[in-house]
């Protein structure tokens, strides 16, 4: 069995475990949005989870898109017409845009205070693969595919409204891929109870 399905029934295994240790509560089921301010990604999820008195878990499928400016410069020496060497003489500047897809499964567990305005804290892990394209790879379809796993502590604050449930949270990906890192991440969720 090929390493990633393993990897992503142990997501399951996490977040199902997590959810029956919450004493199942009315299960929610959510989709949501977020956005990393200081980059041009994004990304949706659709999720769902149980909390007890105290514990809670969540189990999602994640997409997260974006793209990033490059830009590299290259110092190249020469030997001038008259023979003398000039070892950092001139510079060579290339910009492109690379593009990233992340697709994949997360497990997420968090405490709660167990009220209608209800803050938790909770640690969490991405399972999934990641493709990154410059344009020139995309025009030629040579993207590449890598595996990534990423762990996210995550803060948030569920607003109960009956059987709806909305909640902002932030959170921050800590990933394996060689992609530019994240920052801080901002998004909301829009869930009902059942």
């Amino acid at each position: 069995m090929h390493y990633l399905v393993k990897l992503y029934l142990l997501t399951a295994l996490f977040a199902f475990s997590t959810i029956s240790q919450a004493s199942q509560d009315e299960p929610t089921f959510s989709i949501g949005a977020f956005n990393e301010p200081q980059g041009d990604r994004a990304g949706a999820e659709i999720s769902v989870s149980a909390k007890g008195d105290m514990f809670g878990g969540r189990l999602s499928g994640t997409l997260y898109n974006g793209g990033n400016n490059v830009k590299t410069a290259e110092i190249t020496s020469y030997f001038s017409a008259d023979g003398h060497f000039y070892p950092e003489g001139n510079t060579t500047t290339t910009e492109f845009e690379s593009n990233e897809l992340y697709l994949g499964f997360s497990g997420f567990a968090f405490v709660h205070l167990d009220q209608l305005i209800n803050p938790y804290l909770g640690l969490g892990f991405f399972i999934g693969k990641t493709q990154h394209c410059t344009s020139h790879e995309e025009e030629f379809e040579n993207c590449t595919d890598d595996p990534v796993l990423a762990v996210y502590p995550e803060f948030g604050i569920e607003l109960n409204i009956e059987s709806i449930q909305i909640t902002p949270y932030i959170r921050r990906y800590y990933d394996t891929s060689d992609s530019h890192k994240s920052g801080n991440v901002y998004g909301i969720n829009f869930g009902i109870r059942f």
